[in-house]
């Protein structure tokens, strides 16, 4: 089963996820990234979140919403942390046997 995460700053510094399933390829509209059901506040929430998901998942992480201009009405604009916070997300996911893969025009350094 695939999932695709997604990742923004809030105005207080703070770091937003949204991680949604995927069961046919990245089509997840930026309605459903930005939706309050489904974001999590910290990365905290966002381990919560992983360590519920089934072992041999993927995580496609993603810093822009497919065919948009990645912003939604709240004008939150799609980002990936800081490479410290992405490495420690990859590494509590890989230990729990879900993998974890940066999709993006560029590929971020991890």
């Amino acid at each position: 089963m695939g999932y695709e995460l997604y990742s923004w700053q809030q105005p207080n510094g703070s770091w937003s996820f949204s991680l949604l399933p995927s069961p046919s390829g990245v089509n997840v509209s930026a309605q459903e990234v930005f939706n309050k059901k489904f974001h999590l506040s910290g990365v905290k929430e966002l381990k919560r979140k992983i360590s519920g998901l089934p072992a041999g998942a993927t995580i496609y992480w993603l810093n822009r919403i497919s065919g948009t201009d990645q912003k939604a009405k709240q004008g939150e604009k799609l980002s990936y942390p800081p490479s410290e916070t992405m490495q420690d997300i990859r590494h509590y996911a890989e230990a729990r046997k879900i993998k974890v893969e940066m999709l993006s025009g560029q590929q971020a350094e991890l």
